[in-house]
């Protein structure tokens, strides 16, 4: 059995992320997960930069005592890997275990809005198959960027707007479980074969998800 607890999408909001934080810190889980946008780089107090802020939001996850495995939103500058790197975190292009759960992750999305964290399809899809080849069996799915074609990845407008080289890639592996963010209005669950899709929503407005993974996956939106 694994627990896990989902934030996402904190957007640089420091003090509302907190304060949820504090909330849920009595929760039962075994790891923190967090699949990008810690920062906005259009919300950055004055005296600080991106950088600043995602270290205080990731001090404020380690807080909680437990695993935590980040990885960049397109938001992010590409110096955020050397923060994750640097405190221990990080689930982008990278295979980490918690307990007997591998974890596979890859970050950042591509955006008509020039973001700063946009890498390639092509980039998306070499890293998630070299990782893929380094697990041993099931494996948990951490990405910024939804799978095309799915309720994690609809717009307002009805559009689809996520990833086709992440389904593929998902339909080709079948994770146990992929968990994503970065559509903000696209809350909720889904499936792709065997495979669950879940994102809570915004962290910012007091949304984390609650993940049992055992005999089945069940995953729970909760608003602190």
């Amino acid at each position: 059995m694994l627990k896990i607890l989902v934030v996402a999408d904190i957007h640089g909001e420091f003090e509302k992320f907190s304060r949820m934080i504090d909330k849920v810190k009595r929760r039962d889980f075994d790891v923190v997960i967090c699949p990008g946008d810690f920062t906005d780089m259009y919300n950055i107090p004055e005296g600080f930069n991106q950088t600043d802020i995602a270290e205080l939001i990731i001090q404020k996850l380690l807080s909680l005592g437990k695993p935590v495995l980040c990885i960049p939103g397109n938001h992010e500058p590409y110096e955020i890997i050397d923060l994750f790197d640097e405190y221990g975190v990080n689930a982008h292009d990278t295979v980490k275990k918690i307990k007997d759960y591998e974890f596979i992750g890859f970050g950042g999305a591509m955006t008509p809005f020039n973001t700063k964290f946009e890498p390639p399809e092509e980039e998306i899809k070499a890293s998630l198959e070299a990782q893929a080849k380094k697990t041993k069996g099931d494996f948990i799915l951490l990405v910024h960027n939804p799978p095309f074609n799915t309720k994690m990845d609809k717009v307002e407008t009805g559009e689809h707007v996520g990833s086709k080289v992440i389904r593929e890639f998902i339909e080709k592996t079948k994770p146990i479980l992929a968990l994503s963010a970065h559509i903000h209005e696209a809350v909720g669950m889904d499936k792709i074969g065997r495979t669950t899709l879940f994102y809570p929503g915004v962290s910012y407005e007091g949304y984390y998800g609650i993940v049992e993974i055992g005999n089945e996956v069940k995953c729970e939106i909760k608003k602190a």
